[in-house]
């Protein structure tokens, strides 16, 4: 056999050879039951056929409620995955603070770059919202998407726990459940006052972001939110896109906070 030959062979060897590790996290919800996980569905043919793993070796499995379990392969086929459960843990990286996203609804695919960005950064429920300037709707097959990126953020991450993404509110829908959060903060274009770290209050359990569309909020959409309790703040003196303005007021929080670097 010649040495190109030989190259050939050994990189065709290098591709059906499974991970020695897991860098990515599979997701099953389902509890285990008498030590072991059974995975069915497209999860199963994801590991068996994407990922040509197979028994005996190991694996990260996520329940997306904070519960991560290291699973040793004993049944590896596309229709049903099983493993023995070596070792399980909890919230081991997930943020000591609740933060939420209330976004408003935008055109494309931008809420979906937000929905997989914030899942990454450790959000805990985005909060689509319609708003006087929003333009684009969020129809079942949207919102469907969004939960789907969402969850394949969740696995590259190597987060636990899985968003949750609600169903298009309207804003005074909203401004009518920020008493569930310890403080409620906008981030308005034309705010020339204090920025996040001024506001933010470091000892607060949840807070709630609330960012507009493309267009920007009404003035008197600030008014109402205001007047429900919410504190805006500034971006600085550059206009920040919507999907833009979201990661970067999602980063800023869980920064101050503490729970990012």
């Amino acid at each position: 056999m010649n040495t190109k030959s030989e190259a050939r062979m050994q990189k065709s060897e290098c591709r059906s050879e499974p991970a020695s590790g897991h860098h990515e996290s599979y997701f099953w919800p389902e509890p285990p039951a008498d030590g072991q996980l059974v995975i069915t569905g497209s999860e199963a043919r994801h590991i068996a056929r994407v990922m040509r793993h197979k028994v005996g070796n190991m694996i990260g499995v996520v329940d997306g409620a904070g519960t991560e379990y290291e699973v040793e392969l004993v049944e590896a086929r596309a229709v049903r995955v099983a493993g023995r459960v070596l070792s399980t843990k909890s919230g081991a990286r997930e943020p000591k603070h609740r933060v939420t996203i209330a976004q408003a609804v935008l055109k494309g695919d931008k809420l979906a770059r937000v929905c997989e960005q914030a899942t990454e950064l450790g959000v805990t429920r985005i909060i689509p919202v319609q708003t006087a300037r929003t333009v684009g709707r969020l129809s079942a097959a949207k919102l469907e998407r969004l939960r789907a990126v969402s969850l394949a953020a969740l696995k590259s991450s190597t987060r636990t726990v899985l968003p949750r993404i609600d169903v298009a509110t309207e804003l005074g829908e909203l401004l009518a459940t920020s008493s569930e959060f310890d403080q409620v903060l906008v981030a308005y274009e034309e705010e020339t006052g204090p920025g996040m770290g001024e506001v933010l209050d470091r000892k607060a359990a949840s807070v709630l972001l609330v960012v507009g569309p493309e267009g920007g909020f009404e003035p008197a959409e600030i008014d109402a939110l205001q007047a429900a309790g919410a504190v805006s703040f500034s971006l600085g003196p550059r206009r920040l896109r919507a999907e833009t303005a979201a990661v970067a007021v999602a980063a800023m929080a869980l920064g101050l906070l503490g729970d990012l670097g």
